[in-house]
């Protein structure tokens, strides 16, 4: 019986709209994981100026880097501000819970098609 609803339930939306929801609730946890590291760092490092900052395997402080990869190179820059991180973060959340709502909405109407 499970085999046989399982197997309906997996026509009712298609992979390509549950493979965009999985990766918007992955993209958000590790975002909100991320700031939240952030927070925690700047919670036990309350003078450093540069207490936002994550550290690096070896306990460094540091500033943080932004990569984009192309093909077989990755074009990045390098001492990007904390706080200007967080604002990062912050557009890429707001920008997946936009994307979300959409695929959300596919998916209802794929279910809605199917019954």
């Amino acid at each position: 019986m499970f085999l046989r609803f399982s197997m309906e339930l997996s026509n009712v939306i298609s992979q390509e709209t549950a493979g965009r929801i999985w990766n918007c609730y992955r993209e958000m946890h590790a975002a909100e994981k991320l700031l939240q590291e952030m927070d925690e760092t700047a919670k036990r490092y309350e003078r450093d100026v540069r207490s936002e900052t994550v550290r690096d395997a070896f306990g460094r402080h540091g500033n943080l880097t932004l990569g984009v990869p192309t093909g077989d190179a990755c074009q990045r820059i390098l001492d990007v501000a904390p706080s200007l991180a967080r604002s990062v973060i912050l557009a890429h959340v707001a920008n997946k819970k936009a994307e979300l709502a959409e695929a959300n909405e596919q998916a209802r109407i794929e279910m809605n098609n199917a019954c």
